[in-house]
């Protein structure tokens, strides 16, 4: 199977024949990974925390003023550590305040500690990317290294092909060791996969694409989703991360709005570095 430094995560949209660029997954020196978003223009974006309550529906809407976030005026990149430290950080270096204090290991900007990567989520994606209005993300040119999803291998979630709006791009971790059997389709290695939902009892059988990376001890396992997608904005992204929450605890998921145009957010407090 290919390892790859960094894998271009592509749309093929119903009825087009140039895959849009939506993100690109990039290796880390400690094993784990990131996502960045370098594909669309937008740069004002809202980074936070969002409480997670494992008894609420799925559905339940957080009101903005729960939230623990800080504007922003750059793409941020998302990065999860084999350590289990995730974070959002800055695209291009030094635009965003990141890392974490050398004494304590808190968090400098926004982040917080989940899963390691040894014992990853299993009731769940790791990373999930909501795009609409795809159009106004980077044609591909190059389909060297790009993992692209064609109409046929869409998955439709609450949706039908004529209402969907959007995509989402779901990112799961799995052991090497205890990962199943891959296979080659076409251009990609695949892996059928049965997993159970948090809240639920309803088992998924589904395909997802593999993607290894250097240094790294596990699969990631991609797949893309049609969703119906009701924001105020033309074209835009929701980054999702993991959570420090459980099925029994309350507790948080990182989430990044790319516009925050319409969110109401304007006077929390920035995480762009100052300017010199």
């Amino acid at each position: 199977m290919e390892i790859l430094s960094r894998w271009t995560v592509a749309i093929l949209p119903e009825g087009e024949t140039v895959p849009r660029k939506v993100t690109k997954i990039v290796a880390l020196t400690d094993g784990g990974f990131s996502l960045v978003m370098p594909y669309h223009k937008e740069r004002s974006g809202y980074l936070c925390k969002m409480p997670v309550d494992p008894s609420q529906p799925r559905r339940h809407e957080i009101p903005w003023d729960q939230t623990m976030g800080f504007t922003v005026e750059s793409r941020a990149k998302f990065s999860y550590h084999s350590d289990g430290f995730a974070q959002f950080s800055s695209e291009q270096q030094g635009d965003l305040i990141s890392g974490r204090d050398p004494d304590t290991g808190a968090p400098k900007g926004l982040g917080l500690m989940t899963h390691p990567l040894a014992s990853p989520i299993c009731s769940g994606p790791s990373v999930a990317l909501q795009v609409w209005g795809i159009n106004e993300f980077a044609p591909l040119d190059d389909p060297t290294d790009a993992m692209i999803f064609e109409p046929d291998e869409f998955y439709y979630r609450g949706c039908t092909p004529s209402d969907a709006s959007g995509w989402v791009v779901s990112i799961y971790v799995f052991p090497a060791g205890v990962v199943p059997p891959c296979r080659r389709a076409g251009r990609d290695f695949v892996l059928d996969i049965a997993f159970e939902g948090i809240n639920g009892p309803l088992t998924s059988v589904v395909r997802m694409k593999v993607a290894r990376l250097p240094k790294n001890q596990v699969f990631l396992g991609v797949m893309a989703n049609r969703a119906i997608v009701s924001v105020p904005s033309v074209a835009g992204w929701i980054l999702s991360g993991p959570g420090d929450y459980t099925a029994q605890q309350k507790g948080h998921v990182l989430v990044g709005f790319y516009p925050r145009e319409a969110i109401p957010v304007d006077s929390r407090p920035p995480l762009d570095r100052p300017l010199r």
